[in-house]
């Protein structure tokens, strides 16, 4: 359980969150609770799921987007090899995949114990991560439904 010192810092790192948002326009909706935020974005070629979540307990935020399809069982082993080479080209965040389920969700995070967070921060996080999706997500979406050999996959990717 989060102590108040935490949830002050919590409390005014989601009000940035939020008043940025807004000042850039952003439809969103807000759990003031959890302090959890979701919002979408229309990506070139697939929408764009974001959702926002600041955590007294590790003092984090963290921005999540999932992939709006499923990887089907026999290319899952593809899409491992994918997103191993996609990740290892990022220079922030990353993509979490669960082999077993076929599931691909985009993850960033930033800590702000004993720091000072403002709007800045949370703007490079949700450009940063729509810009990687927008990216990618296609891609992937290519290789599940293609019989891409391993080095079609990489060169595909470059």
């Amino acid at each position: 359980m989060a102590e108040e010192k935490d949830l002050k810092q919590a409390r005014a790192a989601y009000k940035a969150l939020c008043e940025m948002l807004d000042e850039k326009g952003w439809h969103y909706t807000k759990n003031e609770q959890e302090f959890k935020i979701s919002c979408s974005a229309r990506g070139d070629d697939l929408p764009i799921d974001v959702r926002i979540e600041v955590d007294p307990d590790r003092l984090l935020v963290m921005l999540l987007s999932e992939m709006p399809y499923t990887i089907p069982e026999d290319q899952r082993t593809a899409l491992a090899i994918a997103v191993s080479y996609a990740n290892n080209s990022l220079v922030d965040g990353s993509f979490d995949y669960n082999y077993l389920t076929g599931h691909i969700v985009f993850r960033m995070t930033s800590s702000y114990r004993e720091s000072l967070v403002g709007k800045e921060l949370f703007e490079y996080m949700l450009y940063c991560s729509c810009f990687t999706v927008d990216e990618y997500n296609d891609k992937f979406l290519m290789i599940a439904k293609s019989d891409m050999s391993n080095e079609e996959i990489v060169k595909y990717l470059s």
